[in-house]
């Protein structure tokens, strides 16, 4: 009895406790939560996260009704009007032939200095009293005499003295042989007023000739000839003279015009003015520079990509889900201006201008099938880099599920965040994600078509961007970054879903290579080979934009 009345007791519980959650929910009151708060992921507590994104159905072979974007150059607006920016010093020249006569002067000082050196070199050999011996020859003998029989001489009787089989050299210019013992009277000067005893006299035509000094016998014309070498007060030229001046890394300019691998840009004269330099005038200055070593605002060239600088205003770094203290949420350089080209406000987005020429292919190849980039970050201050790694390492020693996620083999910290430089700021290398286009307008800029995106939906991706652990890896374990065709070989993480293979797809079809440890990043190593020798090291802010309307 006492058994059935407990049981009834819980029903009755149990009926009660359904109803008011009910009622609750009916009058939008929400639920009491439980003292054990449920978990999503490692060690993240379901109710301090946002809401989980939901993205889109992926559709191979979808294509969206509409025509692509222009291509002028590779690019859907020209590069006349955008702003640019040196990605390291450069020389500003009046005109691209002084630049190569600059390069000339060098060749021919450093043929001249090689020149120089091989014949101080050979000019030593000759001069040099320690010349191997020809074989055969001994020791003070002269070249081409016959060296002394070594075979002992016979032993004297008593009383005689004792007749060399050859006549030594004079004592003063030729020290005894070691074999031989020397007579008694070849201690005397040859100057003795005294003869030596008649039997120890030889021949005059016995005599050995007198052998000269070494140095006596070296020409005075085989000196060095000084007038061959620069004088030492000249300086050495360099691949900068003739230039209207230096532009520091980072410098603005708008680009006038391109011919070849040069850019024809005006910059601010008072920027780059310095103490030596008081003549220069407010205003601007036009020269040309090699395009190679420059960034160039991606919005200003390639307008229907999607930008969301977020580490401009809110940055989204995590690692296993967690927030990153100094990090997460912080911003940590200037973002969205008012873009004059574009006639509205817009990320600022620099990366390589060869690199841009291969993320317009990309979104050339995701607005064909209705899809589109949304881009993160492209170039990144090495300040910020230095900042994110540090505040990781500090996760990595106090929290063992983050060292697990971040730091256990086969992977490392630098996978996520480089110590070091990393491509971001060398301007090869983009954070970047996926979005299906559900409407797109047109606008023209000074007589070009452009499009624009102006409905979209964010693919589910393998994990939230910027999340700095191994959830996020391309593949199961690293590949070599700096190969173009390793990942062909890698095996793909469980979690690399439909959306990050199509993004991987459109990449990797026009010349990016992944990243293995973060599934949106992607870099260009045609572009990182292009700079090989001078590269960025990611000391400047980008602050600022100079882009007007295409010429």
């Amino acid at each position: 009895m006492r058994r059935w009345t407990a049981l009834s007791l819980a029903v009755l519980l149990l009926l009660s406790t359904t109803s008011c959650a009910q009622q609750a929910r009916v009058e939008g009151v929400p639920p009491v939560k439980s003292t054990q708060s449920p978990q999503l992921g490692p060690g993240i507590p379901l109710e301090e996260t946002l809401p989980e994104h939901v993205g889109p159905t992926w559709e191979e072979g979808r294509t969206l009704d509409i025509e692509l974007p222009g291509n002028y150059n590779g690019l859907e607006l020209p590069i006349r009007g955008a702003t640019g920016y040196t990605s390291v010093e450069l020389p500003l020249w009046a005109a691209v032939e002084d630049a190569a006569a600059a390069a000339e002067a060098v060749e021919a000082w450093e043929t001249a200095q090689a020149e120089a050196a091989q014949l101080a070199e050979e000019q030593a050999a000759q001069a040099s009293p320690s010349l191997p011996l020809p074989t055969g020859t001994v020791p003070g003998v002269t070249a081409g005499m016959a060296a002394p029989s070594v075979s002992p001489s016979p032993v004297p009787e008593a009383g005689q003295t004792a007749l060399p089989t050859e006549s030594p050299a004079p004592a003063d210019t030729s020290p005894a042989l070691p074999f031989e013992t020397p007579a008694p009277q070849e201690t005397a000067p040859l100057s003795s007023a005294s003869p030596a005893p008649e039997e120890t006299s030889l021949p005059a035509s016995s005599t050995l000739p007198e052998v000269p000094a070494v140095t006596e016998t070296l020409p005075a014309e085989t000196a060095l000839p000084t007038e061959t070498l620069p004088p030492e007060e000249t300086e050495p030229p360099t691949l900068t003279d003739g230039a209207l001046t230096l532009l520091p890394s980072g410098t603005p300019f708008t680009v006038l015009q391109e011919e070849g691998e040069w850019w024809q840009i005006a910059v601010e004269a008072d920027y780059y003015a310095d103490e030596e330099q008081t003549d220069l005038q407010h205003g601007e200055l036009t020269g040309w520079v090699e395009h190679r070593y420059c960034l160039v605002n991606l919005p200003d060239v390639i307008p229907s990509i999607l930008y969301d600088a977020t580490n401009s205003y809110a940055s989204l770094f995590v690692t296993c889900g967690k927030s990153i203290p100094g990090i997460t949420g912080e911003a940590f350089y200037p973002g969205k201006t008012y873009n004059q080209r574009l006639g509205r406000e817009e990320f600022m987005m620099p990366v390589l201008y060869a690199m841009a020429k291969k993320l317009c292919q990309v979104q050339r190849s995701a607005l064909a099938e209705g899809n589109s980039l949304v881009l993160y970050e492209g170039y990144r201050p090495n300040a910020v880099q230095t900042k994110v790694y540090y505040a990781m390492s500090d996760m990595v020693r106090e929290d063992p599920e983050v060292r697990a996620a971040v730091a256990d083999p086969p992977w490392q910290i630098s996978w996520f965040i480089s110590s070091g430089l990393s491509n971001h700021q060398r301007g090869y290398a983009v954070d970047m994600s996926l979005a299906k286009v559900s409407e797109v307008a047109e606008y023209t800029v000074s007589g070009y078509r452009c499009l624009q995106v102006t409905g979209y939906e964010l693919y589910e991706m393998p994990t939230p961007i910027h999340e700095l652990s191994r959830a996020a890896a391309t593949f199961t374990a690293p590949v070599n970054s700096l190969s173009s065709t390793a990942w062909k070989e890698a095996e793909l993480s469980p979690s690399m879903n439909a959306p990050a293979l199509g993004l991987q797809r459109y990449c990797t079809q026009s010349g990016l290579t992944p990243l293995s440890s973060e599934w949106w990043h992607f870099n260009d190593l045609d572009a990182r080979s292009q700079i090989l020798e001078h590269q960025g090291i990611g000391d400047f802010l980008i602050s600022s934009i100079r882009s007007v309307a295409p010429g």
